[in-house]
């Protein structure tokens, strides 16, 4: 069976083109220990955040690949770059899509609740608000549940700059089938909005 990881950290940010000059080896290195590299974003407009998600048959593999000494190494010389914040959890894929076959410029914005009561009618009603999203042309690119630590996110990809984004979605939330959904934040309890470079 797959376990699916979604693996969280944030960067120093005069560290960053110094952090991404070692990002296609963790992606090497994943992929050359078994994992799948599903989904990766990468957020700037702050305190960088990388948001990754990657999958392996093996379900103590992760725990494994972080023992290993090339995966040593690789922390070591990344350690001056990035913060200890690192976040590493197994969750449960509601959805996930592919990774672009050539660059986007279309960018992600990356949502995580806080859900408090019904799971399942958290994600009844979350699962009608997907469509809507893409009929106005913002797709679903993943979405991951973690019930453990009550904590979903997900992301959808946006035809726009972040400066245009609230604007962009008035036509969204005044869709009436947007308008019957809102209920949805019943189940929220806190939530974060960010936007992402989508870099796989």
């Amino acid at each position: 069976m797959t376990t699916t990881w979604l693996h969280r950290f944030s960067i120093r940010p005069p560290h960053l083109g110094a952090w991404f000059d070692l990002w296609p080896e963790e992606l090497e290195l994943r992929a050359r220990h078994g994992f799948a590299v599903r989904r990766a974003f990468l957020q700037e407009h702050a305190e960088p955040k990388l948001t990754y998600l990657y999958d392996h048959d093996d379900p103590d593999a992760n725990e494994l690949y972080e023992a290993r000494s090339d995966v040593r190494d690789l922390r070591t010389r990344a350690a001056p770059h990035v913060f200890r914040n690192v976040l590493v959890r197994p969750v449960r894929v509601e959805l996930v899509t592919d990774p672009p076959e050539t660059p986007t410029s279309r960018i992600a914005i990356v949502r995580r609740y806080s859900i408090v009561g019904s799971w399942d009618d958290f994600l009844a009603t979350w699962r009608r608000i997907v469509p809507v999203r893409a009929r106005h042309d913002f797709q679903c690119l993943f979405a991951v549940a973690d019930p453990e630590k009550d904590v979903f996110t997900w992301a959808f990809d946006y035809a726009g700059r972040w400066e245009d984004f609230a604007e962009d979605q008035k036509g969204y939330y005044a869709d009436p089938e947007r308008a019957a959904l809102r209920n949805v934040f019943d189940h929220m309890a806190d939530y974060a909005i960010d936007p992402a470079r989508i870099l796989r």
